[in-house]
């Protein structure tokens, strides 16, 4: 589920914006992003429905277009904000697949007949940035339907939002169609969160049956990229079957373009008999050839980098193009993030830079006819940027990208980065600042209404950060204990600070509007999804130092504080994991299960079983429940929106 918000505590967000060009009505000028927190894998922690309460405001009643939103991911679509600058191919590279790709959308080809197209190639290969290219060809011919492209790293891989995202930009692009998805939403708000074969049929095929006249829909083109990046390899395999029964049938007049990468899985179910007829497959390899185009890009890029830094042209020379040419092997994602790299503002300008990558050179010695040679020198890349960063900012950094990682913008979604520098005791200009070492991977992204949070260019950046070839630059082991170490003693400040039942938190960050009370709510709460997470994700076991912290926690002046907060939550905590991840000596002090003698605590009627779960010690216990519908976990605690405690002890 997603939040909806009446005021932002944390600064301007966003919901239901208007399209672009559009005067916001009233009611859209205080109301905020929605974004999605409720992870479909129900071990996972979550807000669920955190309601900001206003008794001064009257709530306005949603129609069926603005539920969809909420279960959507316009972050993915291939037109926003949050993806600026997207990857696309640049002075006329790939110029044959866009072509080939645009006479297949607009009904010219005479090589693709089928209705359903998949691109596949290897990592960095450059699939998105002609999917992106594609998708802006075919939106300014009046081609394209829908787009949508996946990321892990930016949390943009939620199985279960696919097809709602679709059938939202298809409502937005066709009103007629809109009305009708309206109405059907309103009737049946629960097609928002059925299984997705239901969810095809109620959002597209039983809608687009009551359009009088289907001809403005006919053959547009529907773009899926990175469909590897969907969390599950499961529902993957569930998204493709669907479509291409859809293609198969003919219950939908669209034409489908599916980028990944050729996993396995992917593999065998689009070779499957019943699917390879309907589908043409395009392979995007990993070949020398490219480099004409790539030895263009580097050029013109050198090029306006001089202007920009009123250098002289001799500041480069055809032998470093070639030289770049050869260190890229190939990877468009290399060329793109050793641009980038090359024009960083922080740091002793181009020419350094340059120097720098041109080092790199030789310590990939491999053939260009054997695949790990790129491979291997991104890696070396990747960790000369990490090199950069001075060491007393390095910890900084590690943090951050770890803490993005356990608690995404998924969870919250307002403002994600003001709510990470404060779980992190940064400043802005501070968090800025250690962010900014990395602007060859990622980006600050913006938004008028929902705040800041971290885009990545590229999966590839944090793939390397989380595996053990970035050495001691990974964000796991002895960054994880750390991290674990300082969430615990700023929940300590936290308790040991406050007066009452509320929360006084630092807050770093200057905010509009002014501080208040539903500030500090939110803050505290970070901190509390932050440690949890911090718990029981897979990588992030508790160290030895840091168990004796945890056990002392006073888990019981969690839900007080929280009680006669603002907002409406909901906390899971996987209970395997945890104990998992807890050292032998401290599995039965710090969590431990015990049977409900005599009906001691009340047992509510979410919980799966009358045997209750002990959080903490002593008097500092909290009594948590295992929830029916989510395998392996335990509620921690209620809070109504009417802001009194429900806590099940």
């Amino acid at each position: 589920m997603r939040p909806s918000f009446k005021r932002n505590a944390l600064g301007p967000a966003s919901s239901n914006a208007p399209a672009a060009g559009a005067t916001p009505s009233p009611g859209q000028e205080s109301t905020l992003t929605h974004h999605r927190i409720l992870d479909s894998r129900a071990h996972d922690i979550v807000i669920n429905n955190p309601t900001l309460i206003n008794s001064s405001q009257v709530s306005v009643k949603k129609n069926g277009l603005d539920k969809l939103l909420d279960k959507s991911m316009p972050q993915a679509f291939h037109n926003s904000a949050s993806r600026w600058p997207p990857p696309r191919c640049h002075y006329a590279s790939r110029q044959q697949f866009r072509s080939m790709i645009a006479d297949w959308g607009t009904g010219c080809s005479e090589v693709i007949p089928q209705h359903l197209l998949w691109m596949h190639g290897p990592f960095g290969v450059g699939k998105s940035a002609i999917a992106q290219s594609c998708a802006e060809d075919l939106a300014a011919g009046n081609r394209l339907a829908a787009s949508l492209f996946l990321s892990h790293p930016n949390a943009l891989n939620d199985p279960d939002l696919v097809f709602t995202s679709i059938a939202w930009q298809l409502a937005i692009a066709y009103p007629v169609f809109g009305e009708i998805l309206n109405r059907e939403i309103l009737r049946d708000e629960t097609l928002l969160v059925s299984r997705r074969e239901v969810q095809f049929q109620g959002l597209l095929v039983k809608p687009l049956l009551q359009l009088a006249d289907s001809s403005s829909v006919e053959g547009k083109v529907i773009i899926l990229d990175g469909l590897d990046e969907i969390s599950d390899s499961d529902a993957q395999v569930d998204i493709i079957t669907i479509i291409a029964a859809s293609t198969r049938q003919r219950t939908t007049p669209f034409k489908w373009f599916i980028l990944s990468r050729p996993m396995p899985h992917i593999q065998r179910v689009m070779q499957s008999k019943d699917i390879s007829t309907l589908l043409h497959a395009l392979d995007l390899p990993l070949s020398p050839e490219n480099d004409h185009e790539i030895l263009t890009f580097f050029t013109k890029e050198l090029e306006k980098i001089s202007q920009q830094h009123n250098l002289s042209p001799s500041w480069y020379s055809e032998a470093d193009i070639a030289a770049l040419v050869k260190l890229a092997g190939g990877l468009w994602v290399y060329v793109n993030s050793l641009t980038r790299f090359i024009s960083t503002s922080d740091s002793l300008g181009p020419q350094h830079q340059l120097c720098l990558i041109l080092s790199l050179g030789h310590k990939s010695s491999a053939p260009r006819s054997e695949a790990p040679a790129p491979l291997a020198s991104i890696d070396y890349f990747y960790r000369l940027i990490m090199q950069q960063i001075p060491s007393h900012v390095v910890k900084t950094v590690r943090k951050i990208l770890l803490l993005n990682t356990v608690f995404p913008p998924e969870y919250t979604g307002i403002n994600h980065v003001l709510q990470l520098a404060n779980v992190l005791g940064l400043s802005r200009d501070e968090f800025r600042a250690a962010c900014g070492f990395l602007q060859a991977v990622l980006v600050l992204v913006e938004t008028p209404r929902a705040g800041a949070f971290i885009h990545f260019y590229h999966a590839s950046f944090m793939e390397y950060m989380k595996s053990d070839r970035s050495g001691e630059f990974c964000i796991y082991g002895n960054c994880v204990g750390e991290l674990q170490h300082e969430v615990i003693e700023r929940i300590n400040q936290v308790h040991s600070k406050s007066t009452g039942r509320s929360p006084t938190t630092m807050v770093t960050f200057p905010l509009e509007p002014p501080l208040d009370q539903s500030v500090d709510d939110l803050v505290y709460l970070s901190l509390i999804f932050s440690l949890l997470r911090l718990c029981d994700h897979p990588y992030c076991l508790i160290a030895p130092s840091v168990a004796p912290k945890l056990n002392e926690l006073d888990f019981s002046k969690i839900p007080h504080f929280l009680e006669e907060s603002q907002f409406s939550v909901e906390m899971f905590l996987n209970y395997t994991r945890f104990e998992e991840n807890l050292p032998r000596g401290y599995r039965k002090k710090i969590l431990r299960q015990q049977f409900n003698l005599f009906g001691f605590h009340k047992m509510p009627n979410f919980a799966s079983e009358n045997k209750p779960f002990i959080l903490g010690k002593g008097k500092k216990t909290l009594v948590c429940w295992p929830v029916k519908k989510a395998k392996d976990s335990i509620r921690i605690v209620m809070v109504t929106s009417s802001l009194h405690a429900v806590i099940y002890c």
